[in-house]
């Protein structure tokens, strides 16, 4: 049996009343504080979201680009495609637009490559532009004269995934016995 004699349950003096109350005021301030977080999990969500749109958005934009100059000047066109298959019989003039051409578009692959390593955009976007990079390699000896003269102005880790790539289709090519990229 509990001796309650001289004890105030509830009351002013009620040491009970005063920690009930705590409590329920501790009760609300903590389903306060998780109501909140909720909120702002859901707006963090919902601007990564946003975020990783427009980062898509981007390296579509900035792979698409070297495309739609090509698209749009025939001269560049006819040099691009003569620098991929023959780099050695350009003029300087020729290999200096050609090799710009060629900048643009390992600028697009490095941005990709960052984004993804970031996990700022979609895996597909890495894994599409890395098999048309990949496939140029394997194929275009004027890629290998731009990677051999301009690789060096790309930094860490991309310029070793790149030149890792050029060994790598070297070594199979070899392996072939077939000569070029």
């Amino acid at each position: 049996m509990l001796n309650t004699s001289g004890v105030v349950i509830f009351g002013p003096g009620s040491e009970w009343l005063w920690t009930m109350l705590q409590f329920v005021a501790l009760s609300v301030t903590f389903y306060a504080i998780y109501r909140q977080l909720r909120l702002q999990q859901q707006e963090i969500r919902d601007n990564t979201k946003v975020l990783r749109a427009e980062a898509h958005h981007n390296c579509v934009l900035l792979a698409q680009r070297p495309w739609e100059f090509l698209l749009r000047d025939e001269g560049l066109a006819r040099v691009v495609k003569r620098a991929y298959e023959s780099p050695e019989a350009l003029s300087d003039v020729e290999w200096e637009r050609a090799s710009n051409y060629m900048y643009m578009q390992f600028n697009a692959w490095e941005y990709v490559y960052y984004q993804d390593k970031d996990g700022s955009i979609p895996r597909q976007l890495m894994v599409g532009t890395d098999a048309y990079h990949k496939s140029i390699i394997a194929s275009k000896p004027g890629y290998v004269r731009f990677w051999r003269e301009f690789g060096h102005t790309f930094d860490d880790p991309f310029r070793s995934y790149v030149t890792a790539e050029f060994a790598r289709r070297a070594a199979a090519n070899e392996a072939r016995g077939v000569t070029g990229p």
